[in-house]
């Protein structure tokens, strides 16, 4: 690198005054304090589980055995979590270690980046952030992908930079992580050395024709559902993606708990943002420079998209901005007392985030959790079930799943986009034995969210209901929120 300080020597490592020890030790302590905390996975990891252990016990690729729908979003981890399956260890732990490490192999890269690139305080600044964020160890808890996705991101820039062979494999790895990998992985690419590239390329088309051959597409069907259903309204209906970055007190309108977190941060963030901005681009060729790229050009796509926000899809976007930050917090900021009160300030909001993280986890799991349990309980294997939540209910019981949203019900996604009664067509022609609605769809007609109205009329509505009994309601007390379960006549 033409700036910056000069990369410690190995053994530099271990000393205390680089950002290496401390912070792989502060990410394991809080990793495993937000693991302890939130006992289960997010709800729709255990869409992907449920692939994977179909996969392991020989069913193929599937949600519901024999049908051939790609529901899940990353072929990748989707395959390393089958993996745990054979080794039969529960998915929950196996895609925590997972994360974990993938963890501790993206501190060690971007640290080791922005220390040649630039300095050991911005690394410190990215290090301690990323330890002690408590969004970061929510991700590492969740069994999602997207921690995956970030540190292959970080390996790629390394290694394209650095010319080195195993560049092919880290892109194609980073092509096949997610759609948005793909992309990112794309880009990459253009600066990698032809023959780095067209390897890469290679063994992403080898990973890739199976899917093709097996579903028809290599694009994940929730792609397709969630853009039909959710919409892609543009960066203002999107601005959940960017909102954050503009200092304010507080945001009236939002009750996502990423934003609450970050906005009280976005009076140093930003500016440091912009600084960073100004200084990487003088080092515009260098490896962090492409990690950075790779990591804004996702979030690019979500804000310019208005891609409906799911808590996942933000860490790489945040990743690239704290990379961002941390390359021109040095610059803005003088003096050890303001780098100990930021670092307090961290441990204040992982210590804050605890109990929220904790509180949506019991959340789903009280609600969701108890659906299982019932339909455990009282439906039969093989009965088919609709409804919304499928990720816990689909795992825990053997049931034949279509759901609301289309993730791995094609024809409900299709459906929904033709307007009223979608609800009503989709019970009518798969007519399963269970119903699990929340209580503002049965209850006033209309959507609990996406396009389309459930119902043409309120007659319409009552006549469907009229064939089912309501045979529990979970979490009552949450009024519109409420579960019911319904059962056929």
């Amino acid at each position: 690198p033409s700036r910056g300080t000069p990369a410690p020597a190995a053994v530099g490592y271990f000393h205390w005054r680089e950002p290496f020890v401390l912070p792989i030790v502060l990410i394991v302590i809080t990793r495993a304090a937000l693991a302890y905390f939130v006992p289960q996975a997010a709800e729709d990891a255990y869409i992907t589980f449920r692939y994977a252990r179909n996969l392991a016990m020989g069913h193929g690729l599937t949600f519901n055995p024999g049908e051939h729908v790609m529901g899940f979003t990353s072929p990748l981890w989707t395959v390393w979590m089958s993996l745990g399956f054979l080794l039969h260890l529960d998915p929950v732990v196996w895609s925590r270690l997972s994360a974990l490490t993938a963890d501790l192999v993206t501190l060690v890269v971007v640290v080791r980046l922005l220390r040649e690139t630039f300095s050991r305080a911005s690394g410190w600044c990215f290090a301690l952030f990323f330890a002690l964020w408590p969004y970061f160890s929510a991700m590492t808890a969740s069994g999602m992908e997207s921690g995956i996705m970030f540190m292959l991101i970080a390996l790629s820039g390394l290694l394209v930079q650095r010319k080195h062979p195993a560049s092919s494999v880290a892109l194609a790895a980073l092509a096949i992580s997610r759609p948005e990998g793909l992309a990112v992985a794309a880009l990459l690419a253009l600066r990698a050395p032809r023959r780095h590239a067209l390897i890469a390329v290679a063994l992403a088309a080898v990973a890739m024709l199976p899917l093709a051959l097996y579903f028809g597409t290599v694009v994940p069907q929730s792609v397709f559902a969630k853009s039909h259903v959710y919409g892609t309204p543009g960066p203002w209906a999107g601005r959940v993606w960017w909102i954050w970055l503009i200092p304010r007190p507080y945001l009236h309108e939002s009750r996502v708990v990423e934003q609450g977190h970050l906005v009280g941060l976005a009076v140093l963030l930003t500016p440091a943002i912009l600084i960073g901005v100004r200084r990487l681009w003088k080092e515009r060729a260098s490896s962090i420079a492409m990690v950075v790229l790779g990591c804004l050009v996702v979030w690019a796509g979500y804000s310019l998209l208005g891609v409906a926000y799911f808590y996942w899809y933000l860490l790489v976007p945040l990743g690239g901005f704290v990379m961002l930050a941390a390359i021109g917090a040095p610059a803005m900021l003088r003096g050890a007392p303001v780098f100990v009160s930021l670092a307090l300030f961290l441990t204040g909001v992982y210590v804050d985030g605890l109990p929220v993280y904790a509180s949506r986890s019991a959340l789903e799991l009280e609600g969701f959790g108890s659906v299982a349990d019932y339909l455990s309980e009282h439906a039969q294997r093989g009965e088919k079930a609709f409804l919304e939540p499928i990720g816990i209910v689909g795992f825990s019981c053997p049931l034949v799943i279509v759901d609301e949203v289309g993730l791995v019900s094609p024809q409900v996604a299709r459906r929904r986009l033709e307007g009223p009664g979608w609800y009503t067509d989709t019970v009518n022609r798969e007519r399963p034995e269970w119903l699990i609605a929340r209580q503002a769809t049965l209850g006033s007609g209309t959507a609990w969210a996406g396009a389309g109205a459930p119902f043409r009329s309120p007659e319409e509505q009552q006549s469907l209901l009229a064939a089912y009994d309501v045979v529990d309601t979970v979490v009552a007390s949450r009024g519109p929120q409420a579960l019911l379960i319904l059962r056929r006549r």
